[in-house]
């Protein structure tokens, strides 16, 4: 494990914060192209939890003594574009889960390159209980893809 200061601290947790602040989005445009109130209820429940996740995350950085960012990437708003034209071309559900699957991937791993890294305390604890949601979020939108996947192939039986 690496050392890390105060500030590069912070500067990950911002790093964090926005890759939650994406998923607050991606996940409340995947509840608005839902078309399907069970999905919708999924997707915004997550959006709902990613918004806590940045509200702690800020706390965070401010209780270190940082200033916390309070956006996403660019690269997830071009993401969410995406998702808003691939659902408008196709049936939008399975579409959708795989994208918020990836996203799910994606925040894993970034929360996993920060907690390699000599994090203690109170931090690191905040950080191992989100990314625990997230591996949660994940398998569940791998479970969703599977049975999406089977609902897909049996229509078209």
């Amino acid at each position: 494990m690496q050392v890390v200061t105060t500030e590069e601290t912070i500067q990950r947790l911002n790093g964090l914060t926005e890759t939650c602040k994406d998923g607050e989005l991606g996940y409340q445009t995947a509840a608005q192209e839902a078309g399907n109130t069970e999905l919708e209820g999924v997707f915004s429940d997550y959006s709902k939890q990613r918004a806590q996740f940045v509200r702690a995350l800020q706390a965070e950085v401010e209780r270190l003594g940082g200033t916390p960012t309070d956006s996403g990437t660019l690269t997830a708003t071009l993401f969410r574009g995406w998702i808003n034209l691939k659902s408008a071309l196709s049936s939008g559900g399975g579409t959708l889960v795989a994208a918020c699957e990836s996203g799910e991937e994606v925040a894993l791993g970034a929360f996993e390159v920060v907690l390699n890294s000599d994090i203690t305390g109170q931090t690191r604890l905040l950080l191992e209980r989100q990314a625990r949601q997230i591996k949660e979020a994940h398998a569940h939108m791998l479970r969703l893809k599977a049975e999406t996947s089977r609902a897909k192939f049996q229509t078209n039986e």
